[in-house]
């Protein structure tokens, strides 16, 4: 289960949290006074545990695990004439239950950073909100394409900067206290989003930095965005477009189209298509973090997805289409410098995407299947990947030329096959708020079009999590 998370800001926020860290409060409202404002203050968070394995037969260090508790805290203020604070620290603590003399590859830095313990303030902002505009400013969450937190460890991805939501056409009912910016779930009929970010806060850091994972420093990104939802002839619909400039970078546009549409009294068809582009101007002259031979970047993918709904069990069909651009990066792969590439693009797998395989294909099948009373969910994928030009499936090194793994040549159509799976039994029966979730995935790469199989990169990866969220 994910939490609500909250966002920061500087001076009074420190003030206001040292007040308001002895209350608890209702729902977000506008107070009257200071002391209303304390008074309506709400406090929210996660303690938990988590195990972590990884094993991949084409890395030299290939079986690292490990153990962490930590958890996170939330403070958010009421409003006073619209104003408010938020405030949230982090922690992620090893317990080096795998370290050994016969284990010396245990890695919990996956859960807890380098020095095997992280604590951060990943959000400090002051906020505006009234019935069509909420602005945030200072250390925050936002949740877009292709930046957003990727909770996948006890600290999620953190922004430093501004960012503003604007409902155009109707207002929003779902008031974001401490949850991330997002247009998602807005209920209003058409809103933008639009945000200057100067630095962020990685999952596995204590500390804000202006770099990213291709650059040592950068000035960080523009993103704006906007989504219309509708319905017609009892189809729901929605619209969405998105642009970034990674400064330094590249600029990348995406764009998306969903709809549903009920074919009886429990089941409903759904689909939506996508479509990316990513490009730099040639006055762009970065330098890749291990890689300088080519840093043209020219990407597009193009995917679709069909599938039925059974009352809340659901499956779908899914398929991404990539094409070749040579003489560019990874001859016409992509970069993600603020996400890790996990959900955005219909393919995308818990380990990777066609974003970062390169050109070529992905098709596959998704769904979630509720089970025992709806308190077990289970959502399995199958994805078969094609690849122009393919290197074992390690898509994490970018010193090769065009930006290929630097020590393995990229080959022709190999073939990646990827299962994933996501367990979540929820025991708020037992303890409201608790959670126990499964996250694995499964992966083998292969060279289609040789007479012998080359670069076979069998990878396994899990994370299991006691969550207890209040």
């Amino acid at each position: 289960m994910k939490l609500k998370n909250s966002k920061k800001v500087s001076g009074l926020s420190v003030a206001l949290l040292a007040a308001s860290t002895f209350l608890t409060g209702g729902a977000f409202a506008h107070a009257q006074t200071l002391q209303d404002a304390l008074r309506q203050t709400t406090v929210s968070g996660m303690v938990g545990a988590t195990d972590f394995a990884y094993a991949n037969a084409g890395h030299t260090g290939n079986f690292a695990n490990g153990f962490g508790v930590g958890g996170n805290i939330t403070v958010h203020t009421g409003a006073l004439d619209g104003f408010s604070v938020g405030v949230a620290g982090y922690t992620g603590q090893s317990l080096g239950l795998y370290a050994s003399k016969k284990n010396a590859a245990h890695d919990d830095t996956e859960l807890t950073g380098s020095h095997h313990s992280l604590q951060s303030i990943r959000e400090s902002y002051l906020q505006y909100e009234n019935s069509w505009l909420e602005v945030r400013g200072g250390r925050q969450f936002i949740n877009t394409p292709y930046a957003n937190q990727d909770w996948y460890t006890f600290s999620p991805r953190s922004f430093m900067g501004f960012a503003g939501v604007v409902n155009v056409i109707g207002t929003n009912s779902n008031y974001a206290d401490s949850a991330p910016l997002s247009l998602n779930t807005s209920t209003a009929e058409m809103s933008v989003f639009a945000a200057r970010i100067f630095g962020y806060n990685s999952r596995y850091s204590s500390t804000f930095t202006t770099g990213n994972r291709y650059l040592a420093r950068s000035n960080g990104f523009i993103v704006g965005g906007a989504r219309y939802q509708n319905s017609f002839a009892g189809v729901n619909y929605g619209l969405q477009g998105w642009y970034y400039d990674f400064y330094g970078l590249a600029q990348l546009v995406y764009g998306q189209a969903d709809f549903s549409a009920p074919v009886s009294a429990d089941s409903t068809v759904f689909g939506a298509v996508q479509g990316m582009g990513e490009g730099n101007s040639s006055t762009r002259s970065a330098n890749f973090v291990g890689f300088t031979t080519n840093n043209n970047v020219n990407a597009h993918i193009y995917g679709a997805k069909l599938g039925m709904s059974f009352g809340k069990d659901n499956v779908a069909v899914i398929g991404d289409y990539s094409p070749a651009s040579v003489n560019s990066y990874r001859h016409g792969g992509g970069i993600h410098p603020y996400n890790d590439n996990s959900g955005t693009t219909f393919t995308d797998t818990m380990q990777t995407g066609i974003m970062d395989f390169g050109p070529g294909y992905a098709v596959g099948v998704t769904g979630n299947v509720f089970l025992l009373n709806d308190k077990l969910e289970i959502s399995p994928t199958y994805v078969e990947y094609e690849v122009d030009y393919g290197y074992g499936g390690n898509t994490f090194s970018y010193g090769g030329t065009y930006g290929f793994n630097v020590s393995t040549p990229a080959i022709h159509d190999e073939k990646i096959h990827v299962i994933d799976s996501n367990f979540n039994y929820d025991l708020s029966s037992v303890v409201k708020g608790l959670s126990v979730d499964w996250d694995t995935d499964a992966a083998f790469a292969e060279n289609g079009n040789l007479p012998s199989q080359h670069y076979n990169n069998p990878y396994f990866s899990s994370r299991a999590y006691v969550k207890y969220v209040f």
